[in-house]
């Protein structure tokens, strides 16, 4: 792999973002589609005011979650539609093509088969429940894999899509949930204590822990056909998680006892070990930028310390708080994540994925790095800032520089 381009930092002109206008087009269909889960919610619970007000309960686990998700993506936050897609597909297409394959597909072939109501609702808990719904949760992690792998760097991204649409998923079945325990028993304080207090991660963790691992380390691989092994396996993994959850009611004794004591044992346990995962893979994201822009460094667009202050948290914290009293906290923001942006798209390069178009793609983030730079120079020295085409410099009162430390003697600001 040869070094990072030398180029004019001029911006390029761009054509309409095509995943921009999918996605609200994704965004809007799901949205019409939410009114007929609605009346699917209705007729099942029967009280149109139960199920807004279940619905607000239903928030609480899934602003959780949410808050989780969001955390993960901090380091390099995912496009926003592309989140919301992945969390309204989970709550809104997921459910309905659960309900469509396991009413008019799964259910006319197999429930005839069972001889008791015993067997069904443990075919219909531990088997149907898992496998289906685990591949309708996992369609938003497919769509990022196969048609927007410039924003699908690695696993971290597969977590955060997954879970996101898990949660969506969760938010619809929990409505469900506490709205017929309501109707039902006229409280719903246990079911609200179980789902949403003790067990609001679960089917984020089943999601994420299979489906986007799996395509997400399949993402930094060259060829999309990995896909035919990694879904699979992911798969696999997610609906293996999600059966042993729904199937402890019929193997762990003691009643309602014997399931705490199965939750502390197992199920806590599986949920640390999959937030140590998590930091481990965001740790190993840090390293890759950290990795990646000393290539730059090298080549002239950072300096050592710049580059480790873009690559760890305080270091970011630090620039955003030099930044924030000269009233730069957003640009600040776009040069963080624009650089990490282009460490991604570097180690994409080097491994091999999207080769042709790597050096066109580079030069529009570093242009855009350039303009950062250009902003934030003539704001914070009070004079306007020229970029010098045909080389990675911008020119001072006569002076050239390639960082924006050359322009402030104080850059990167230090604690």
């Amino acid at each position: 792999m040869s070094a990072p381009v030398q180029l004019s930092p001029l911006a390029r002109k761009r054509g309409p973002n095509v995943g921009f206008i999918l996605g609200v087009i994704g965004i809007v269909v799901l949205g019409l589609a939410s009114f007929y889960v609605i009346y699917i919610l209705d007729g099942a619970i029967g009280d149109s005011a139960l199920v807004a007000s279940s619905g607000l309960m239903a928030l609480f686990p899934l602003a959780f979650v949410v808050w989780a998700v969001m955390a993960i993506d901090r380091w390099e936050p995912e496009p926003r539609i592309a989140l919301w897609f992945a969390a309204l597909w989970g709550g809104i297409a997921a459910v309905l093509l659960t309900l469509w394959l396991n009413e008019n597909v799964l259910e006319p072939l197999i429930v005839p088969f069972l001889q008791s109501q015993e067997q069904y609702e443990f075919y219909a808990t531990v088997i149907q429940a898992p496998i289906v719904e685990e591949l309708w949760k996992a369609i938003p992690v497919v769509i990022m894999f196969l048609f927007f792998r410039k924003a699908f760097d690695g696993p971290v991204d597969g977590i955060v899509f997954a879970a996101l649409s898990a949660a969506g998923f969760a938010f619809t079945e929990n409505i469900l949930y506490f709205g017929t325990s309501i109707s039902e028993n006229g409280d719903g304080s246990f079911i609200f204590f179980m789902r949403g207090i003790m067990s609001p991660l679960t089917h984020a963790i089943f999601t994420a822990v299979g489906i986007g691992l799996a395509l997400g380390f399949a993402a930094r691989l060259r060829s999309r056909w990995w896909i035919l092994l990694a879904f699979p396996v992911g798969h696999l993994v997610s609906a293996l998680l999600h059966a042993l959850w729904n199937s402890a009611s019929w193997w762990v004794p003691g009643g309602t006892v014997g399931f705490f004591v199965y939750y502390l044992v197992v199920q806590v346990p599986l949920c640390i070990l999959a937030a140590g995962l998590v930091w481990l893979l965001l740790r190993q994201e840090i390293k890759i930028t950290r990795v990646r822009l000393h290539d730059y460094g090298r080549a002239g667009w950072f300096s050592h310390e710049e580059v480790e202050r873009l690559s760890s948290g305080d270091g970011r914290a630090v620039l955003l708080d030099w930044a924030r009293p000269k009233g730069l906290r957003k640009e600040m923001q776009q040069y963080i994540q624009t650089a990490t942006r282009l460490a991604n798209h570097r180690q994409q390069a080097l491994v091999g994925r999207d080769k042709a178009r790597h050096v066109a793609d580079e030069a529009g983030l570093l242009a855009k790095l350039m303009h950062l730079r250009r902003a934030m120079a003539t704001r914070a020295i009070g004079q306007p800032v020229q970029m010098q085409q045909g080389a990675p410099v911008a020119t001072l009162a006569g002076v050239r520089v390639q960082r924006f430390g050359d322009l402030d003697p104080a850059w990167p600001p230090r604690r």
